[in-house]
């Protein structure tokens, strides 16, 4: 009988604890949906459990704040709040298309630190550089080679690679 009702009271906490999961899932679903529209959100990665073990029974709101992002994820770090009180923080990572309404989005910002690849044959050289102007993947940029001061066109292939290649 002792048994029977231990197995109940785990049963409902954890049923309990995947209700606050979901509270908490769904509470920062909206906040992303609201706030980032520009990016067109394919889904939440997998919270580790050592994070949601973290999350309480009794909270009543989520602040996020943007960490920033790669092009591929949006990254953002979630307080929990309790009357205002922040009881934990947990950071969330969200898979985010390289499309928007259908067009790309642009992956490289103006004035950007990106990695220029020179490629001619076999001969490969990486260099700093800074974009002059925003590009989408297979955009053609304006990058400045840090150390030479140059402006050279170069193709977007990342958030950060820009590809010049030689004749």
């Amino acid at each position: 009988m002792v048994w029977v009702f231990i197995l109940i009271l785990i049963f409902f906490k954890f049923s309990f604890s995947s209700d606050n999961i979901e509270k908490f899932k769904n509470l920062v679903d909206n906040y992303v949906k609201t706030n980032f529209k520009e990016f067109e959100i394919v889904n939440m990665v997998k919270i580790p459990e050592s994070y949601t073990k973290q999350i309480p029974q009794d909270f009543d709101s989520v602040d996020c704040k943007s960490k920033g992002n790669s092009g591929l994820y949006l990254y953002l770090s979630c307080l929990v709040l309790k009357d205002g009180k922040n009881l934990v923080e947990i950071p969330i990572t969200y898979r985010i298309s390289q499309q928007k309404d259908g067009k790309l989005i642009t992956v490289i910002q103006k004035n950007q630190k990106v990695n220029i690849l020179y490629i001619n044959g076999p001969i490969k050289i990486q260099l700093l550089g800074v974009a002059l102007e925003s590009g989408k993947e297979g955009d053609y940029i304006k990058v400045k080679n840090i150390s030479t001061g140059k402006e050279i066109v170069g193709k977007v292939v990342d958030n950060q690679t820009v590809l010049v290649e030689g004749e």
